[in-house]
C-alpha cells in the first residue's frame, strides 16, 4: 500500500491548528508539533483512536536548534515531510507606548523567526522531492493594521512577505508556499482574554463581520486543506482571507 505524504503541523494541539489537523488526518500522516507535549498527546490519541496516523512532539519554534533536531528525529523515526502548516502563534494585545522590547521580540520570535526557520529546516527535502507544500497562518491584520496590537499585525504582516518571497523563490522546484489570513476565529487564543473583554469583543464581532459570526477552526482546517492539495494546483504566493467579509482585499 503507497504511503500517505506526512504533514507537520506547528501550534497543533489547539485552535486553527487543531482544525487542520483534524481535517488533514483523514487523508495524511500528521505530526502534531506544540509547546504543550500533553495537549498534543491528547489529540493524537483521540484521532489514533478513529484511525488516523498522527505523532505528538514538542516544538518550541523560537529555538533553531530545537526545530533542526526535531525535524531530523521526526525524518528518522517516522518519515520525510512533504508538507508544512507553520501555524504556532502567540497574541500581545497593548498600546504602543506599553509595547516592551521583550514583548516585541517575543511575537518576531514566534511568528516571524520561528515560521522561517521551521520552513528552513523542510525545505531541503521539499526542494529534492521536486513537489511540496507550505501554509503560514498570517491575518487578515496583515493588510489593514490593527489599534493596540501593532507587534501582532506587524509580524503578520512580514509572514506574508515571507510568503511571497518563499513562493517566488521555490516555485521552480514545484513547491508552493501560501497564507491564511483569518478574520475573527472561535480560538483559545482570541479567548484568552477577561470575561468582561471577551463579551465586548464578541458584540464587535457581530457589528463589523457581514456575516455575523465568528469563523471556526474546522473552517480553517478546510482552508489549508484546499492549499494543500491539487485543488489550489496554480495557486502560490497568496493570503487568503476566510473572515466572513470582514477584509475584502
Amino acid at each position: 500500500m503507497e504511503t500517505r505524504d506526512m504533514l507537520l503541523v506547528t501550534g497543533g494541539a489547539s485552535g486553527i491548528g487543531e482544525g487542520a489537523v483534524r481535517r488533514l488526518s483523514a487523508r495524511m500522516r500528521v505530526v502534531i508539533a506544540d509547546r504543550d507535549l500533553p495537549r498534543a498527546e491528547k489529540l493524537s490519541a483521540e484521532l489514533n483512536a478513529s484511525g488516523a496516523e498522527t505523532y505528538p512532539v514538542e516544538m518550541d519554534v523560537t529555538s533553531g536548534a530545537a526545530i533542526r533536531q526535531t525535524v531530523a528525529r521526526i525524518s528518522q523515526d517516522i518519515g520525510p515531510i512533504h508538507h508544512l502548516f507553520s501555524n504556532a502563534g502567540i497574541n500581545i494585545r497593548t498600546p504602543v507606548e506599553a509595547i516592551t522590547p521583550a514583548d516585541w521580540a517575543a511575537m518576531m520570535n514566534t511568528h516571524v523567526k520561528g515560521g522561517m526557520m521551521v520552513a528552513q529546516a523542510v525545505l531541503p527535502r521539499m526542494v529534492a522531492d521536486r513537489k511540496g507544500g507550505i501554509v503560514f497562518t498570517s491575518s487578515d491584520f496583515a493588510v489593514v493594521g490593527m489599534t493596540n496590537g501593532v507587534s501582532y499585525a506587524a509580524a503578520k504582516t512580514a509572514l506574508y512577505s515571507l510568503t511571497k518571497s518563499l513562493a517566488l523563490e521555490f516555485a521552480p522546484y514545484g513547491i508552493r508556499v501560501n497564507a491564511i489570513g483569518p478574520g475573527p476565529i472561535d480560538t483559545p487564543l482570541l479567548r484568552d482574554r477577561p470575561a468582561a473583554e471577551w463579551e465586548a469583543a464578541q458584540a464587535r464581532f457581530m457589528q463589523i463581520v457581514p456575516m455575523k459570526r465568528m469563523g471556526t477552526p474546522a473552517e480553517m482546517g478546510a482552508l489549508v486543506d484546499f492549499l494543500l492539495s491539487d485543488r489550489s494546483s496554480y495557486i502560490t504566493g497568496q493570503l487568503l482571507h476566510p473572515n466572513g467579509g470582514q477584509v475584502m482585499w
